[in-house]
C-alpha cells in the first residue's frame, strides 16, 4: 500500500471510530513520520512507546514504565490521541496487557493504538483491530528520491550527479523495486563510493547484485549467475519466442498497457538442456535469476510450509523484475494429490503456488522445467498461468554440430580468452 493510499485508509479508520491498528511495516522510522502527520491533520497529540526509551523517548535505563499501566491510564481518558506502540509482541503481550488492548478497541472515543512491528500475531487477531501494511515505495516514489539526492550528491563534489541521475533515475528506480526506503538511499551510496562517481549503469548494477541481500525471505531463494543464451544449442522457437517476449519488458511497452511476460514450461527429454535453457533465459532478458529448490518450502511444523511459501512468493515480487526458475517441477509435484501422508500440506502448497501464478501483477518470468508432463496438475498448463510451453526432443544432426562448437570452441574461448586448435572438424564427430 502507498504512503497516500495508507493515509486515507488510517484517516478514514480512525474517524470512523477505529480505536486499535494493527501495522506491518519494516520501516519504522517512515511509519512514525506518517502517522505523526496524520495525527496532525486530525488535531491529536502523538505519543510514541517502546520497552527500549519508554513514553516518547524519556524513559532511562531503569524508568520505563510497564506497558500495562500505560493501558490501563488510557482506557479512563475520554480526549483522543495517538499512541504508536512499537514491538510489543513477546514478554509484554501477556493476557492481561491482550484484554486492555482489546477493551481499547471497543471504544469509539478516546485515545487509539497503532501497533507497529514486521510481524504483530496476536494483536493482528483481535477481530476489532484493522490490519493494514506500509509496503516498499513505488516506482514514481523511488524516481522521485533519485531527483531529491542530486543536490546533495552536488554540494559534495559530484558536478555532474543531476545529469546522471535524470538520464538513468527511471532505470535506477526499477532496479531498486521491492527495497525499503532506507536501504534504496543506503545501496544507491554504496554504488557511489565503489564507483567512486555518479554513474548510472554502475549503480543499476549494484542494485540488482545487492537488492536479494536486503529483502526478507530471499533466503529461500538461491541467486545464481546466468549462462550466456548463446551457450545452448539447438531450440531455437524457444529463442525466438524469448526474443519476442523481452519487449514486453520495455517500459514503452508496459505504457502501451502491453502486460509483462509471465513465464514458460519446459518438457521433455531427460538431458537435453532444459535446466541450461531455463537458466540462459535471464541472460536473454537481461535479469537476475532466483532458483526455487520446491523441497526447501516443506517444514517440520504445522503451517511452516505455508508460511515459506508466503515469504517466497512475496520475495519474489519484490526482487522484480527477474526471473524464478523452478527445476522439475513434476517431482515437486509429487503426492500432491492425496493428504494421507503429510495431513494435505502438499495439495495445500500446490494450491497456494497456483494462485500465486495466476494472480501475480509484478514482473516475475517463472521458467519451469519438467521431464513427465503426465505427473502435471492440468491447472499449471492453463494459460494465464504460465505464457507457452516448450517440448525439448533430442537434438537432431544440426542441433548436435552446434552443441559440438560452444562445447569445444565457445566454450573454451570464453574461458581462455581464444579457441583452443583442434586436430579435427567438427564434423568429423558427427
Amino acid at each position: 500500500m502507498s504512503d497516500q493510499a495508507l493515509r486515507r485508509r488510517l484517516d478514514r479508520c480512525l474517524r470512523a471510530g477505529g480505536r486499535l491498528i494493527s501495522l506491518r511495516t519494516a520501516e519504522e522510522r517512515h511509519a512514525v513520520a506518517l502517522l505523526e502527520e496524520l495525527a496532525d491533520g486530525l488535531g491529536w497529540p502523538c505519543h510514541t512507546y517502546s520497552v527500549a526509551s519508554g513514553v516518547d523517548g524519556a524513559g532511562g535505563e531503569r524508568d520505563v514504565p510497564v506497558l500495562t499501566d500505560i493501558l490501563r491510564a488510557l482506557l479512563d481518558r475520554p480526549t483522543p490521541a495517538l499512541w504508536i506502540l512499537h514491538d510489543i509482541d513477546g514478554p509484554q503481550l501477556t493476557p492481561r496487557t491482550l484484554r486492555l488492548l482489546r477493551e481499547l478497541s471497543q471504544k469509539t472515543r478516546g485515545p487509539a493504538i497503532v501497533v507497529t512491528g514486521v510481524v504483530t500475531g496476536p494483536v493482528a487477531a483481535l477481530p476489532e483491530a484493522a490490519r493494514v501494511e506500509l509496503g516498499p515505495p513505488a516506482l514514481d516514489e523511488l524516481r522521485a528520491r533519485c531527483e531529491a539526492l542530486a543536490p546533495r550528491l552536488v554540494r559534495a563534489g559530484h558536478v555532474d550527479a543531476t545529469a546522471a541521475l535524470a538520464d538513468h533515475g527511471d532505470a535506477i528506480a526499477r532496479a531498486g523495486l521491492g527495497l525499503s526506503r532506507h536501504r534504496f538511499d543506503q545501496l544507491v551510496a554504496e554504488a557511489i563510493q565503489a564507483a567512486g562517481e555518479v554513474h548510472g549503469p554502475a549503480i543499476v548494477a549494484y542494485l540488482r547484485a545487492h537488492k536479494p541481500d536486503a529483502v526478507e525471505g530471499a533466503g529461500l531463494l538461491e541467486r545464481l549467475t546466468p549462462p550466456p543464451l548463446e551457450h545452448v544449442g539447438g531450440l531455437a522457437a524457444y529463442k525466438r519466442w524469448l526474443a519476442r517476449r523481452a519487449l514486453a519488458l520495455d517500459p514503452r511497452a508496459q505504457a502501451a498497457g502491453i502486460p509483462a511476460p509471465r513465464g514458460a514450461l519446459l518438457v521433455g527429454v531427460q538431458g537435453c538442456g532444459k535446466s541450461l535453457a531455463a537458466r540462459a533465459t535471464a541472460a536473454a532478458l537481461e535479469l537476475p535469476l532466483l532458483r526455487l529448490e520446491p523441497g526447501r518450502l516443506f517444514g517440520g511444523t504445522v503451517g511452516e510450509s505455508e508460511a515459506n511459501l508466503r515469504a517466497v512468493t512475496e520475495a519474489a515480487e519484490r526482487l522484480a523484475p527477474a526471473v524464478l526458475w523452478i527445476d522439475e517441477i513434476d517431482k515437486a509435484l509429487a503426492g500432491s494429490e492425496g493428504a494421507q501422508s503429510d495431513a494435505g500440506t502438499a495439495a495445500r502448497v500446490v494450491g497456494g503456488l497456483l494462485t500465486w501464478l495466476q494472480e501475480r501483477d509484478r514482473p516475475v518470468f517463472v521458467v519451469m522445467t519438467a521431464n513427465r508432463v503426465d505427473a502435471l496438475p492440468p491447472e499449471l498448463l492453463r494459460r494465464g498461468r504460465l505464457d507457452e510451453l516448450f517440448f525439448v526432443d533430442l537434438p537432431g544432426p544440426e542441433e548436435r554440430a552446434v552443441i559440438l562448437q560452444i562445447h569445444l570452441q565457445a566454450i573454451p574461448a570464453a574461458k581462455l580468452g581464444e579457441p583452443p586448435p583442434l586436430a579435427d572438424p567438427i564434423d568429423a564427430y558427427l
